[in-house]
């Protein structure tokens, strides 16, 4: 039986609804006769459809439109009543006609989008969804719906763009768990498949907070942890996932493998569980692990052997061998699993295990060095026929350069750039002498002309080489900001071994621009030389652009010489080559909000930077900046307030947002609050990411200030 109360509100919603101006207004003028003939037929029509009697709601809709014309809600309606009757068809018609009736019918578009779907029809599909999401950005129906289309027509990467659009349309509105962890897990899911480790894991790591007791996700989460060389964290979700289920044979068997990464005693033990667990299976990683613990090293190698064949970079088979060969004293076999276990790690992002094996190598390589008296006969002076290059100096010379190298790769990983520069430097000078021996033996009269040829083409792969290190070394200084004029030492000399190269005009360029900050007549200087490394790369190969970061860097530069046409260009370039790339479609967004011009498409490049980094301050502040100038006062409010929430719990200060947040609250007349703001914004504007008029700000605090003062005491008035 129904609830008494629904027909009561019926009653009153049907007595309401003929003063509602959408479905009272028509295409022509109605006698007062014919607009009462009108309302009580739309009366009968909800009536009876509210009463489930479909047929004759339909009946009175249709004479409804007959007396009022075209009416999006009533056609709505009438598709509605299609669709319960499986009239796809139908209710298409009626849909479309709806929309033609009232292009801003959001529901109507939602549900023709929805009917599509059921006949199949994607294409058609999308094209109505993002007619409402160019109307409704943040439309979570909308986006997940579209969402779902995408992953129908396999296209996940659109797909994608629309999930993280819902994160922040969730975020923003309902908070549905269900919406955000569907989208958690698909993107997880697609950054996965598209070997972006990193990403998948971020994405996980977010859905596992909604649900922190499930196992299924703690697995996948511990599972990319190791992929990304994070083994203390991996073991630790592991650990946590048995206490939850003891009998999960994978997790077992992926603690296993991290502890024994980790030379943790434990690893035999977890062994002996996933072994329990499962008593039969393909040998895999584990049966050289617990061959190998068990003191049996020659089967154990042979495990090895057999995982490397089908995939040469599984860490845990390197660091096993290299254990195996270390401990028999073989040097040659223990120093190449070394190094291979150095470069692993650094790809896997293992920073201190890639530190720790490049030492360990470098150890080695010493050894080797003392023995055949490297450095003595290498450095000595190149005349021959008395010195001579023998192979075996040769080989360790590349050796050592290779080492050095990685090692500087992973010290700039880690963020220390200064020591990264040291070992880049090591790595040249071994480079440049041994390009030395190659000239002098090439213009020896007793050098053979096909050894000749040899040297020849070894001078200009050392030469390629060598270019390539000055260009990092030159590139690290840079990133330690504190080195500005060696670094452009070593980009020039990078130049002068290949000047018609374009790598090292755009570090010069990134110089130049950091430079700037305290000189902005550098940035010139940096638009020039970035213009430069974008014309040798076009020469190069006209058929291919030059990387999307020389054209944004281009843009960003030209943008502080005030040409912001040209500018414009540049950054547009950067999007259309890099069309998912946040930092550049925030930086257009809000350049474009500075000069209160093109504010719809800025808001469009906005959105689509928060779909990829929807928890990140900046691009929410140049969200609620936009929506600022565009006069939406609340809606800006509320931005700028979540940009300061997340800047507050990430224990950063941009006086930027507080600025804006004076702003708005002093167009909202929230005149307290904009005083705050506008102190707080004086107050560190030292820390401010551009520069901000402290005169304004001055002259704002003053008035408000003023405003807030009692008004003075009357002669013979106490205070």
């Amino acid at each position: 039986m129904r609830p008494q109360s629904k027909p009561m509100m019926r009653a009153l919603l049907l007595s309401l609804l003929p003063l509602c101006p959408i479905l009272t207004t028509g295409i022509w003028a109605l006698t007062s006769k014919e607009e009462k003939a009108a309302a009580v037929k739309l009366h009968q029509a909800f009536n009876a459809y509210f009463n489930d009697k479909p047929e004759v709601a339909a009946r009175a809709f249709e004479e409804y439109l007959k007396l009022k014309g075209e009416n999006e809600v009533a056609l709505r309606y009438l598709a509605r009543i299609a669709l319960g009757n499986g009239d796809t068809q139908s209710a298409a018609l009626y849909l479309e006609r709806a929309i033609k009736a009232d292009p801003e019918g959001l529901y109507s578009l939602q549900l023709l989008s929805e009917v599509y779907i059921k006949q199949s029809k994607y294409n058609d599909a999308v094209r109505v969804l993002e007619q409402l999401l160019q109307k409704d950005p943040l439309n979570e129906r909308a986006l997940h719906t579209l969402a779902y289309v995408y992953q129908q027509q396999n296209d996940g990467r659109n797909a994608a763009t629309q999930y993280k659009r819902l994160i922040v349309a969730v975020q923003k509105g309902t908070n549905n768990p269900e919406l955000l962890a569907q989208a958690l897990y698909f993107l997880g899911n697609y950054y996965y498949q598209q070997d972006n480790y990193q990403r998948s894991l971020y994405y996980f790591r977010k859905l596992h907070e909604l649900d922190s007791d499930n196992v299924r996700y703690l697995m996948i989460v511990g599972e990319l942890e190791k992929i990304t060389g994070q083994f203390r964290k991996s073991a630790a979700t592991h650990e946590r996932l048995l206490s939850l289920q003891p009998d999960f044979v994978q997790a077992w068997e992926s603690l296993a493998e991290t502890r024994f990464i980790l030379n943790d005693p434990g690893a035999l033990t977890a062994v002996q569980h996933y072994r329990k667990l499962r008593k039969s299976g393909k040998p895999g990683i584990l049966a050289g692990v617990e061959q190998q613990l068990q003191g049996k090293d020659d089967e154990a190698l042979k495990a090895y052997d057999a995982v490397l064949q089908s995939n040469q970079n599984r860490l845990s088979a390197r660091l096993g061998r290299y254990r195996i060969y270390q401990k028999r004293g073989m040097q040659t076999e223990a120093r190449n699993e070394a190094f291979a276990v150095a470069v692993i790690a650094q790809r896997l992002g293992a920073n201190d295990m890639a530190r720790e094996f490049a030492h360990i190598t470098l150890d080695y390589l010493n050894t080797q060095a003392a023995q055949i008296q490297f450095r003595e006969k290498f450095y000595s002076p190149a005349t021959p026929p008395d010195a001579t290059l023998t192979p075996e100096l040769e080989q360790l010379a590349q050796d050592f350069a290779e080492l050095y190298t990685t090692h500087a790769a992973t010290l700039e990983a880690n963020n220390e750039h200064s020591a990264a520069v040291t070992w880049y430097e090591l790595a040249a000078q071994t480079i440049a002498r041994l390009r030395e021996w190659y000239a002098v033996i090439a213009k020896n009269p007793a050098t053979e002309p096909q050894q000749k040829a040899h040297l020849k083409q070894k001078l200009i792969n050392t030469g390629h080489q060598l270019y390539q290190i000055r260009v990092s070394q030159a590139w690290a200084q840079a990133s330690a900001k504190s080195r500005f004029d060696e670094a452009e030492k070593n980009a020039d000399k990078a130049i002068a071994l290949a000047p018609e190269q374009p790598p090292a005009w755009f570090v010069k360029g990134m110089i130049a621009h950091q430079n700037g900050e305290k000189n902005p007549a550098e940035h010139k200087r940096a638009a020039e030389f970035f213009t430069k490394a974008i014309s040798l790369s076009e020469q190069r190969n006209p058929e291919k652009p030059a990387p999307a970061s020389y054209y944004f860097y281009c843009g960003v530069a030209t943008e502080k010489t005030q040409d912001f046409p040209t500018a414009e260009k540049y950054l547009k370039r950067a999007i259309d080559l890099d069309p998912y790339n946040s930092v550049y479609l925030n930086y257009l967004s809000y350049m474009y909000s500075l000069r209160n011009i093109k504010l719809e498409e800025a808001n469009a490049l906005v959105l689509r930077a928060l779909e990829d980094d929807p928890e990140n301050e900046a691009y929410l502040d140049t969200f609620g900046w936009i929506l600022f100038k565009q006069g939406n006062y609340r809606d800006a409010l509320e931005q700028l307030n979540v940009a300061f929430s997340y800047a507050q719990k990430k224990n950063r200060i941009d006086p930027v947002i507080y600025f804006h947040l004076a702003e708005v609250h002093f167009r909202l007349n929230n005149r307290s609050s904009a005083l705050d703001f506008y102190l707080k914004t004086r107050n560190d504007i030292k820390h401010a990411s551009e520069p901000l008029d402290m005169d304004y700000i001055n002259r704002q605090i003053q008035l408000l200030e003023a405003e807030n003062k009692p008004p003075k005491p009357s002669n013979g008035e106490k205070r």
